[in-house]
């Protein structure tokens, strides 16, 4: 069983709450190691490890109290995390990196790898924009044959 104080564990359940897509559907797009790399290796594994213990806090008081109060008070809203979490987000939904704010930067250095970029091929295709959309990626992973022949799924609006 996964240690749930694990730094890739607190890293996949905040991108649950991030994205709004469940574990399940997260580790479904294989993109949890190469995202949780991609993301220490641009912010680094010490500011890395501060925002993976205010979310680990946040995420077990939200846990208790049933709520998202505390990861949006302490990381979401959270000045020094905010930029991250933007580019975070962007990540799991468009497959590429968005480089962090200048102000950011200005406060804790930046790499050479924080610059727009495509993570991976199998990023673009499995961008979670696309379930979003209930969309495929124009060029991967096309519906079928004859698919264009019927009309789009809906999904009903509760």
């Amino acid at each position: 069983m996964p240690n749930p104080n694990a730094p890739k564990e607190i890293f996949t359940e905040l991108s649950v709450v991030l994205t709004g897509f469940d574990r399940a559907e997260l580790a479904g797009t294989g993109m949890i190691d190469t995202y949780y790399d991609t993301l220490l290796r641009i912010i680094g594994e010490r500011e890395a490890g501060q925002l993976f213990r205010y979310a680990a806090e946040a995420l077990a008081e939200d846990r208790t109290n049933r709520n998202d109060d505390s990861l949006k008070t302490k990381v979401i809203d959270n000045d020094r995390f905010a930029p991250v979490i933007v580019s975070l987000i962007k990540l799991w939904y468009l497959g590429s990196w968005y480089p962090l704010s200048g102000n950011y930067r200005d406060i804790n250095g930046s790499t050479a790898d924080d610059v727009q970029h495509i993570v991976s091929a199998q990023g673009y295709r499995e961008g979670l924009v696309w379930a979003a959309a209930g969309a495929h990626p124009m060029g991967a992973k096309p519906p079928g044959y004859g698919s264009w022949a019927e009309p789009p799924y809906l999904p009903p609006i509760s």
